[in-house]
């Protein structure tokens, strides 16, 4: 506890004295983990101080703060007294059409920076006595009849034809059906899925963040809540990123992919199915490959592929392209969204369940670093091999600088781990995409604000 109240009047201190440059993202829940770990890794090795947040709200949240909107014009631009509420969004899914435009009518380019991919699925909580042995297996069609309240018990006779004989559920017994509310990335994503799939029975006035549901199903906030509502209820079915609920031991239900094949997220991406919806993309033309290009139309859902998993998410940062005049916030940023996609930043991204993009797609990512306005100083600079004396200096993220509490609290990563040593000629001095792989042990994601 001594610790952490010391590192919490340092960061005050800091913030007194003006010399705390501060980065605060809002977005998605999906990756939120991920970005609490990448912010505790510059709070511990900047200098000078940075403070990072990131907040939890949801994809459309995030969208909304991004565009400094209100609720009284959902295409207004900087109507916020202050702009954007965010210095950077994130999200499941890439802005409407209509508020990209709205964007660019205000001359604010937003880039969209693809970082990770994420497999979203349907869990159950068909009690073990009953679950078949290899788990449920189910088609768009069946699904887009479950949450359609058309089928409405576990032994109707379109689920249990696709299982072969192996589940047996007690007769009437009812399908609890669970659905995320507010703006949901995941909704938006099961549901194109759904249309993808089965247009005849999901229709494309039934695909957004927000839908109307039939009264029989039930209501949760947040991937967490969906989590927790499907473990402690028997019998019943919801969706959610797979990470999150492979984590939290959840049984996931078997889809059909385009191809006809039965995957679990597991066994596709072991198979590089998630990956291989990206690359069909960027190849036929689906994901355009200018970040500051609209977005809006890129789906990967029901990709075709041998193994291909069908319902895949892209997470993007949401990233002005202008960032001058931004008291040294756009620099920080610009050394954020390098590191997010570097070798490290990638390979970290599978610690919390996800997949890195593909190499032509984070090509592509990639060039928003570049496009990036700034202001020229500071620059930032990463320091990972022994640099003597520039290591030291201002505007450095130096993996030789750490906070006591990674150690005190255990928190080691063989991952990404260092061996510690620090060599006597001093080293490279490289950015976050060079050859040297240690020197960044992970940090736990839990920040002292």
């Amino acid at each position: 506890m001594r610790i952490l109240t010391a590192l919490a009047l340092a960061i005050g201190a800091a913030a007194q004295d003006g010399a705390l440059i501060e980065l605060d993202g809002s977005g998605t829940t999906n990756p939120s983990k991920y970005f609490w770990e990448v912010g505790s890794i510059f709070m511990a090795r900047a200098k000078p101080a940075v403070r990072i947040t990131y907040r939890a709200v949801g994809s459309s949240t995030g969208q909304y703060e991004f565009m400094g909107n209100t609720d009284d014009d959902p295409l207004a631009v900087n109507a916020h007294e202050g702009g954007a509420y965010n210095d950077f969004g994130s999200g499941d899914m890439p802005f409407p059409k209509d508020k990209y435009d709205a964007m660019r009518s205000a001359g604010v380019e937003v880039l969209h920076v693809p970082f990770a991919l994420g497999a979203m699925a349907f869990f159950d909580n068909v009690p073990a006595d009953y679950q078949p042995d290899n788990g449920l297996k189910l088609t768009a069609c069946v699904l887009a009849d479950i949450f359609n309240g058309v089928i409405t018990t576990w032994d109707d006779e379109a689920i249990l034809e696709i299982q072969d004989g192996d589940f047996d559920p007690p007769s009437g017994e009812k399908i609890v059906v669970y659905h995320r509310t507010y703006g949901s990335s995941t909704t938006k994503g099961i549901t194109q899925y759904l249309h993808a799939a089965c247009p005849d029975k999901w229709p494309a006035d039934k695909v957004g963040s927000k839908i109307d549901w039939p009264a029989s199903t039930f209501n949760v906030e947040g991937s967490g809540q969906m989590s927790a509502m499907i473990a402690a209820t028997e019998w019943s079915i919801g969706y959610i990123d797979s990470g999150h609920g492979i984590e939290d031991g959840l049984h996931e239900i078997a889809l059909q992919n385009k191809d006809g094949n039965y995957w679990t997220t597991s066994a596709s991406i072991a198979q590089g199915g998630v990956q291989m919806a990206a690359e069909e993309a960027l190849k036929t033309g689906v994901m355009p490959d200018d970040p500051a290009a609209d977005f809006s139309e890129v789906s990967l859902h029901n990709m075709p592929g041998e193994t291909t998993w069908p319902i895949v998410a892209i997470s993007y940062m949401y990233i002005r392209e202008d960032q001058t005049g931004n008291n040294k916030k756009g620099p920080l940023l610009k050394a954020w969204v390098e590191f997010v996609l570097s070798p490290r930043g990638q390979e970290m991204v599978k610690l919390y369940n996800f997949q890195p993009v593909p190499a032509d797609v984070l090509e592509m990512a990639q060039k928003a670093i570049g496009m990036m306005k700034t202001d020229d100083e500071p620059e930032w600079t990463f320091e990972y091999d022994t640099d003597k004396g520039g290591g030291q200096l201002d505007y450095v993220i130096s993996a030789k600088r750490r906070h006591y509490y990674e150690y005190a609290l255990g928190v080691q990563s063989d991952l990404i781990e260092g061996d510690g040593d620090e060599a006597e000629d001093g080293g490279d001095h490289d950015g976050p995409g060079g050859d040297h792989d240690h020197g960044w042990g992970s940090v736990v994601s839990c920040v002292v604000y």
